[in-house]
């Protein structure tokens, strides 16, 4: 009884141990899944936008417009969830930004 009750222990220890890598590989493509679609929202508003509504658009951001706070938040606080939703956004961002003669001089 002793013993199997030692080696469930053990099991219940190396079950434990084992999934704990597995729930932060779960988190981590949660996340990088939420990123994704964030990014993808965006670029297709970007690419769908004319250029009065990218103007518009890029003026109501800059004025503090509230968008996916827990994204934005997330992003603020991960420099690899930022990294991989600014490679996503910026090339489209720009084009379009030249697209619409909106670069600053």
């Amino acid at each position: 009884m002793r013993k199997s009750l030692v080696t469930a222990m053990a099991f219940a220890i190396l079950a434990a141990w084992a999934a704990a890598p597995a729930g932060a590989q779960l988190r981590e493509r949660m996340k990088n899944n939420m990123v994704d679609a964030a990014a993808k929202t965006l670029v297709s508003q970007i690419q769908s936008d004319s250029c009065a509504d990218f103007s518009s658009m890029l003026k109501s951001k800059g004025s503090g417009s509230s968008s996916s706070s827990r994204a934005k938040g997330m992003m603020k606080n991960d420099p690899a969830a930022r990294a991989r939703f600014v490679n996503q956004v910026a090339g489209p961002l720009v084009n379009k930004m030249i697209d619409c003669d909106l670069l600053p001089r």
